[in-house]
């Protein structure tokens, strides 16, 4: 039980994103960004769904899914101006996942990722609801 909570605590500093919602957008932390770029098929380019995790009640998102139907798909992009990497999500918006959160939306917040797996071994990565005391806010720039 203790060394489940450690490796939480440390996956935590490790792979994290910073939701805006001014402008929808996701940043990416460098390791959480390595480990998508591991992860990946090497022919795709990176194109992410963000969708609502119905039995935790939480928001997450996955690489290149094999998707039948037509569906809003996010590019991950480099930003050469702040030198971060990450994509803008307008379905479902940051405001709502920060809303859906119990979260302000009038700055920006750290949020915890933790790596899962589908039933047919998929990767996805699922935004970690914050517990109050341990929210993380930064300053609009």
């Amino acid at each position: 039980m203790i060394i489940s909570k450690l490796k939480l605590w440390w996956q935590s500093l490790l792979y994290y994103v910073i939701a805006d919602p001014a402008d929808n957008s996701i940043t990416l932390s460098k390791r959480l960004f390595l480990h998508i770029k591991n992860n990946a098929r090497k022919s795709d380019a990176a194109r992410v769904f963000v969708f609502h995790i119905s039995g935790d009640d939480t928001f997450g998102f996955i690489i290149n899914p094999v998707i039948e139907q037509a569906t809003q798909m996010c590019d991950i992009q480099y930003n050469d101006k702040y030198k971060c990497i990450g994509f803008e999500t307008l379905c479902p918006s940051v405001g709502r996942i920060l809303y859906e959160y119990g979260l302000s939306d009038n700055c920006r917040v750290k949020l915890s990722v933790s790596i899962q797996k589908t039933p047919q071994g998929k990767t996805y990565y699922k935004f970690d609801k914050p517990n109050a005391k341990y929210i993380r806010k930064h300053p609009k720039s």
